[in-house]
Order: C-alpha cells, then sequence, then structure tokens
C-alpha cells in the first residue's frame, strides 16, 4: 500500500515560514492553519506539499492553501490551541490542576493575557467567571474544540456527550464560586500567611479548606492588574507559607503567572540569544541561576522575587511552576526563532545546548524536550513532513555521543506524541542498532574509558530501559543482551581476576569485589553474580573477618572497616 503524503503546515512570523505542524488531508490541514493564523504574531499561513525544498521559496505547485493576515489588523482574542496530550478530565477537581489548568491556559491564553487575570483566579472568583463566561463565544469555542480532539481520538466517545460533560463542568465552577463570595475569609495582604491559612481551615464548614484559600488568594490578586505584580506577590506568600497544602495551592498562582510570557521576559532580564534565554530558564527551573545578592537585598527589585522563588525551585517546593518554565523552554525550542543572532551558528550552539538538555540518561524536560529537540533538528536540517523528523531523530544521535545519552534522547522520544505514532518505528531500529547489535561492551563505548566506568555505563542503560514505558517483551531482550554483554566483558578482561589477587591485603580484596555488587556498578544479572560468587566463597572461609583486618594494625581503623564491609555488603543486597 502506498503511504500517504504528509502535507506541511507553515507559520508566518517575522517574515520567516516556519514549519509548525503536519496533517494527512487537506481539509484537517486548513483547519489547523487557521488556527495557527488566530495566534498572536502569526502574519500568515500555508499548507504545502511535503517536499525537500527550502520551504522559503516553494513552488506555486507546491502551496495548497494560503491565507495572509492584512497588515496593521489588531490580534483577535481567539481560543488557542489544545493538546492531543491534554487529559480527559473526569470531574471539576481535575481541570484545577495539574494538565486540566495547563490545557485551560493554553485555550484561552489571549484571553488571560489581555485582561491580565490567570485561569486559578477565573475559576475561584465568580466575577471573573461570569466576564469569560459572557465574552463573545469564547467559552462554547474552547468547549467544542475540546470536546471535537477528545472524541476523535478516543474510542467510544461522542462529541455531543463530551460537549455536554464539558458545559456541565463551566456550570459546576461557576456555582461554586458562587456560593464561595458569601464567605468572610481573612485578607491575606492584611493578615499573615499562616494565621490566615489556620483561621480559613476553621471556616471550612463541609467546604475544602484548600479551595477556600485559592478563593482568597483570588480575591486579593485580581486586583493586581500588572503580571509581575501577581507573580511577585504569590512569590512572597509562597516564600513565607509553613503550610504544605497551602503551599501546593499558591503553586498553581505561580505557575500560572509563569505561563505569561512578560514574567518570564522580567523574570530573566535582557538576553542576548534565544539559546542563552533558553537554559536560563533551565537554570531558574532548577533553582541554580545566579543572582546579584546586592541587588536581591532590595525587597523591592525583581531580583529579590527571583531569589525567593530560586530557593522555591531548589528545594522542589514548586512542581507545577517548574514545569510550567520547561512548557515554556519547549515550546520555544520547537519553534521558528533562531537560537543565535548568526543564522549560521546555529548547528553549533544547537549541540552545546544538547549538553545541557541531555546530560545523560536522564533527559531535562522529558518526553516535551526530546519531541521540541526533533523538531529544532528539522528545521536546522532544513527537512520538513515526516521524512524531515524521521532524518532528524537520526541525525541528533550522533551529536550525542555517548551511549547513555543516545538511550535517554531515544527512549524520552518514544513516550512523546511524535514517539508514540510515527517514530515508533525508527526509534525500535535505533535501539537495536545500538544495543542489540553490538557483540561486546567495546562496540557500544568505543573511548579509552576505564573498565569500571564502562560498566557503570551500561549498566545506566540498563536500568533506563528497565524503567522505561517499552513493553516487556521488548524491554527482556535488550537487557539480557546488555547483562550478557557485561558477564563477557568481566570473563574475558580477567577483572575479577585482577580484583582477587592474593598479593593484594585482604581487605582491599573485599573491598573492590563488593563494589562490583553495587547497584550501580553492575545489575543484578549474569555479570553481578560472577563477583557474588566470589565474594560469598571468601565470607564462608572459617574467621573471615579476622582474616580481614589482620593486616591492619590500629584497633578503631579495624572496627571502621568492618563496620564499612557490612555496610557495603548490605548495598549490594547480600542480606536480602
Amino acid at each position: 500500500m502506498l503511504r500517504k503524503k504528509t502535507l506541511e503546515i507553515l507559520t508566518l512570523r517575522e517574515g520567516s515560514w516556519a514549519i509548525e505542524s503536519a496533517a494527512r488531508d487537506l481539509e484537517s490541514a486548513e483547519k489547523a492553519a487557521l488556527q495557527f493564523l488566530g495566534k498572536p504574531g502569526v502574519m500568515g499561513v500555508r499548507v504545502l506539499k511535503e517536499t525537500t525544498k527550502d520551504i522559503g521559496n516553494p513552488s506555486p505547485g507546491d502551496i495548497l492553501f494560503e491565507k495572509l493576515r492584512a497588515t496593521g489588523s489588531n490580534d483577535r482574542i481567539a481560543v488557542g490551541e489544545a493538546s492531543r496530550l491534554a487529559p480527559v478530565c473526569e470531574d471539576i477537581e481535575d481541570l484545577f490542576s495539574g494538565g486540566g489548568r495547563k490545557s485551560i491556559n493554553r485555550l484561552f491564553r489571549a484571553y488571560l493575557d489581555k485582561n491580565t487575570v490567570t485561569a486559578t483566579e477565573i475559576m475561584h472568583n465568580a466575577r471573573e467567571m461570569k466576564r469569560v463566561m459572557d465574552f463573545e463565544s469564547l467559552m462554547p469555542s474552547a468547549i467544542a474544540k475540546v470536546a471535537q480532539m477528545q472524541a476523535r481520538d478516543i474510542e467510544g466517545m461522542e462529541t455531543s456527550s463530551r460537549r455536554d460533560t464539558l458545559f456541565g463542568f463551566v456550570d459546576r465552577i461557576n456555582q461554586r464560586a458562587k456560593q464561595a463570595e458569601g464567605v468572610d475569609l481573612p485578607s491575606l495582604s492584611k493578615t499573615d500567611i499562616n494565621d490566615a491559612i489556620s483561621e480559613i481551615n476553621q471556616k471550612a464548614n463541609g467546604e475544602s479548606p484548600g479551595y477556600l484559600f485559592r478563593v482568597a488568594a483570588s480575591r486579593e490578586l485580581v486586583n493586581v492588574r500588572d503580571w509581575w505584580g501577581k507573580f511577585a506577590l504569590s512569590v512572597d506568600w509562597a516564600g513565607a507559607c509553613k503550610s504544605d497544602p497551602a503551599l501546593a495551592n499558591l503553586d498553581w498562582f505561580i505557575s500560572d503567572a509563569l505561563s505569561n510570557a512578560s514574567v518570564l521576559q522580567d523574570l530573566l532580564g535582557d538576553q542576548e540569544t534565544l539559546a542563552g534565554a533558553l537554559i536560563s530558564l533551565i537554570e531558574i527551573a532548577d533553582g541554580v541561576r545566579e543572582i546579584d545578592p546586592e541587588k536581591a537585598a532590595d525587597s523591592t527589585t525583581t531580583e529579590a522575587t527571583a531569589a525567593k522563588i530560586n530557593s522555591l525551585f531548589k528545594a522542589e517546593k514548586l512542581p507545577e511552576a517548574k514545569l510550567s518554565v520547561m512548557d515554556r523552554v519547549c515550546r520555544q525550542l520547537q519553534g521558528s526563532g533562531s537560537l543565535s543572532k548568526d543564522k549560521a551558528e546555529e548547528p553549533k550552539i544547537f549541540r552545546e545546548m544538547l549538553v545541557r538538555l541531555i546530560p545523560g540518561t536522564e533527559l531535562t524536560g522529558g518526553p516535551e524536550m526530546a519531541e521540541a529537540i526533533t523538531h529544532r533538528q528539522s528545521n536546522i536540517i532544513n527537512k520538513g513532513g515526516e521524512r524531515g523528523l524521521k532524518d532528524a531523530t537520526a541525525s541528533v544521535l550522533p551529536a550525542l555521543r555517548d551511549p547513555g545519552r543516545k538511550a535517554g534522547y531515544l527512549l524520552s522520544l518514544m513516550d512523546s506524541e511524535l514517539g508514540k505514532d510515527l517514530l515508533k518505528d525508527d526509534i525500535d531500529q535505533h535501539l537495536n542498532g545500538l544495543f542489540m547489535t553490538p557483540e561486546s561492551v567495546n562496540q557500544i563505548i568505543r573511548t579509552g574509558v576505564a573498565p569500571n566506568k564502562k560498566m557503570e555505563k551500561i549498566t545506566s542503560i540498563f536500568y533506563r530501559i528497565q524503567k522505561s514505558n517499552l513493553p516487556d517483551a521488548r524491554k527482556q531482550p535488550l537487557t539480557q543482551h546488555l547483562d550478557e554483554l557485561l558477564a563477557t566483558y568481566v570473563v574475558d578482561g580477567k577483572i575479577l581476576d585482577r580484583l582477587d589477587d592474593p598479593n593484594k591485603p585482604l581487605h582491599i580484596r573485599a573491598f573492590m569485589l563488593v563494589s562490583m555488587c553495587q547497584p550501580e556498578m553492575l545489575p543484578d544479572g549474569k555479570a553481578s553474580k560472577l563477583a557474588r560468587e566470589i565474594i560469598v566463597k571468601h565470607l564462608r572461609r572459617p574467621n573471615f573477618e579476622t582474616e580481614l583486618v589482620a593486616q591492619v594494625p590500629d584497633a578503631a581503623k579495624k572496627e571502621k572497616i568492618l563496620r564499612d564491609f557490612h555496610v557495603q555488603l548490605h548495598r549490594s543486597g547480600f542480606f536480602n
């Protein structure tokens, strides 16, 4: 059967055309293109036949659809994109946190930005809820879009039924906000945050204390009509908050504020390049951004707020806010903006970014980042459509060099929307080529790496595959082959013979042998079993512990060696 050609959907931003998405048929492509045209900054859209030609200069016959925005027209408030990865919410609680609220932020981005209000504020404030419900056809359009998407992707779901369910959620959220209007809650601006939390908990009277706390916070924040002000106030509360449940609720407000581009811009300050800005955002999300301590000492400065959120991120107190920052990184990396001032430097700058994005078997930003990396590489090699994404995947791998990083990229990409569909077979082939085809450890790690580092590297790949979402039928042969390669490497390299050299003191030999059974050195399997057999043989010797420290003259050192040896045996599972 002939494969259907993919149609490429392009957007025009700042005078440059870039691939935004793809579709199988013209009708779907046109609908998607018109949705892109409603986004801020998009001045035109095109649908092209899949081609290897320069997308900025296509042949007239390759352009199947084109629409340009009239020069000077104002950006209108329209419904944004709905991610296919958005969860199917079963209750209104699902809309308040996590993926549900993330979807709301995307769908209503233009409205939220223009009205300087967050999604959480709207859902907990009856006045703001009424405003958005009454605003043109925004709410029905958003619900229709989500209902159609979910009904199309989920077997057995009907669009009309799902639409009715979503409208029901809106009514329930609205009614709940109206009921909360009459509740006398403390003012967070006039009361210490922890005293206010205690007072709210006492007034719950059947309602969730967490919900009432969010209502109280929303009452304050809706009156702050600048984005940085909302963000800074929420961070101040979070910094002083001693209640983990309340802090989790404040995380929602901070996450919402970080979805606004101006907040991130203020937090970042001036950046010379997009690449530098994205790395800085990752540093912010990790809580390791360097901040001038003198400027941070002044509580009125942006640096003071940056220092506070730095500490909160470092302490892992704001998981949803971190996801919001990383979502922005992924979308910017996947977009069409140049990473550097000099377009010719783009490939080099991107390779440097990959060192930060894929430091080892775990990928910063997870599946979404893996997909963004693939799209960016597709732009760099200037190939669109299915072929471009497949070639991009293959061309990212050599740039990573290290096999652990390659495993991390492929296994994260496998969990992305691209990896579950278009790139599934390609990822399987790459995994086979990297970890099934090699006949020795040295064929996987070819550089002059020390034996213990080679074993640690293969073991880290073993664990990454083991905990991945690969089917068990796929995991088992991969991990089994790696274990067999490790066992062969240990035997052929006479590694255990060298470690158990009778000319070395017994306590040195024993510690080195036990180190081979540590979980980071060898996985539980054939290779570690070889070392365990030697250790057990030693342990069964009469008076082993006496012999172990016989060559250690100091009594205190003897006790320490015995104590440490038992700890290492326990870590290696000998007492399980």
